[in-house]
């Protein structure tokens, strides 16, 4: 037997009745009630960096290196556009891989620390390749 004032939806989730429905214009609504919260919580320059530094600055390098590279994709090495989307697919890989690695790094502890000997096996890795190859570049 159900409580009074819960209901069961079709996909086994409970639902109150007092609950009013979302419609679409929730969804341009708590964005806005968040941003505001945030504001409140950190105060509001906080916020403003963080949308000028991530938002509107990588969306502009990001906007114009895609410009360039589909220019020099295009005209000067006369790539298929369907051979251009592979070349993008394979470089979007370490930003598709990034959360995974992220997650990896804070579940697998090494030694005790969660980021640190990571950072220390990439910085090694990179010097030890950058040092083999320098013979090739003489």
């Amino acid at each position: 037997m159900q409580e009074e004032g819960n209901q069961e939806d079709p996909c086994g989730e409970s639902v109150e009745e007092n609950e009013p429905k979302r419609g679409v214009w929730d969804c341009f609504c708590i964005p806005v009630q968040w941003f505001s919260m945030l504001s409140r919580e950190m105060h509001w320059s906080f916020v403003f960096g963080v949308v000028v530094i991530y938002g509107i600055s990588q969306g502009i390098g990001g906007a114009l290196a895609e410009v360039g590279t589909k220019y020099y994709m295009k005209d000067v090495q006369k790539v298929q556009p369907s051979e251009a989307q592979v070349y993008k697919g394979i470089t979007s890989i370490p930003w598709i891989v990034k959360p995974l690695w992220g997650l990896l790094t804070d579940v697998l502890p090494f030694f005790g620390y969660r980021r640190r000997p990571y950072f220390v096996f990439a910085g090694m890795s990179c010097t030890v390749h950058f040092f083999s190859d320098l013979p090739k570049f003489r």
